[in-house]
């Protein structure tokens, strides 16, 4: 099975405050949510695979390719696949990306080449959609595990506003993960990319969003060679608290008494309907 080494972006994005980051390119407006569309149908990728037992070619598999290091190429219409193996041929794996396709069909087979693990992924390495299809040793089926139930944003709402925003969804830069915090019951998006937010460039951008109400929770964007530079440019927490900090200290001083921000609105729209109340007497 092939290793990808990730950055562990969801600690990133946690962690992101501390000392050396920088925050003069913070966005202080709340950025627009993500939207959900109940309509859109565009990208159907539980259409892509289904619960049918299947088996790989191991033959076809060895043949040009001795050694069993994988191979890769194209097929007829387009397709890219992508196919490798384990150490004495003890498994084998298929990657493969319909031509114009923002998901990967990943399927796992055992060393006699029987299906034990399908299911659908965004492109590049990215996160699990639909539902994933597990299968014991005879290739019978065993489970189903509905990946999509934490989310109320769709990964078509998420491609929707990459599209939006000028995001390029085809760029081996451009990665879009699913994460779930059990903790906290929460589920998460990472939109990870290279390209511009507002005015600022960045070797990565990450846009982390709230998987249920499409909330924006924080844009980081991290350059140098060793992703030495980090900047928030939005960080929702930290908007909140210092809202809360600003209504909480004093606003502006009337009559001798001291009022918040939050006392002075309330005083304000207090005198205006006492106003109104006595303009119409």
């Amino acid at each position: 099975m092939r290793k990808i080494i990730y950055i562990n972006l969801f600690l990133l994005l946690a962690s992101c405050n501390s000392q050396g980051t920088k925050d003069k390119n913070r966005v202080s407006n709340k950025p627009q949510s993500v939207k959900h569309n109940k309509n859109d149908n565009e990208y159907d990728y539980k259409k892509l695979i289904s619960s049918k037992t299947e088996y790989f070619d191991i033959k076809t598999f060895y043949q040009n390719n001795r050694d069993g290091l994988g191979k890769t190429y194209e097929t007829d219409n387009g397709n890219l696949v992508e196919e490798s193996a384990g150490q004495s041929g003890g498994w084998f794996t298929v990657y493969l990306t319909p031509k114009t396709s923002m998901f990967t069909i990943y399927k796992e087979y055992d060393y006699k080449g029987v299906i034990r693990t399908k299911c659908v992924n965004f492109r590049n390495d990215g996160g699990a959609v639909g539902i994933k299809y597990e299968f014991d040793e005879s290739g019978k089926l065993i489970k189903e595990i509905d990946t999509d139930i934490n989310y109320k944003i769709t990964p078509e709402d998420v491609i929707k506003y990459c599209k939006e925003n000028s995001i390029d969804l085809f760029s081996p830069y451009t990665t879009i993960e699913r994460l779930e915090d059990k903790k906290s019951n929460q589920s998460f998006y990472n939109i990870n990319y290279r390209g511009k937010y507002g005015e600022k460039f960045g070797s990565r951008i990450i846009i982390q969003l709230d998987g249920n109400s499409g909330e924006i929770r924080k844009v980081i964007c991290i350059n140098g060679k060793h992703n030495d530079s980090v900047e928030v440019l939005y960080d929702e927490k930290a908007e909140k608290e210092k809202k809360e900090q600003e209504d909480k200290s004093y606003y502006k001083t009337y009559e001798g008494k001291d009022y918040t921000k939050e006392e002075w609105e309330a005083f304000e729209e207090a005198w205006y309907k006492n106003y109104q109340k006595k303009k119409k007497h």
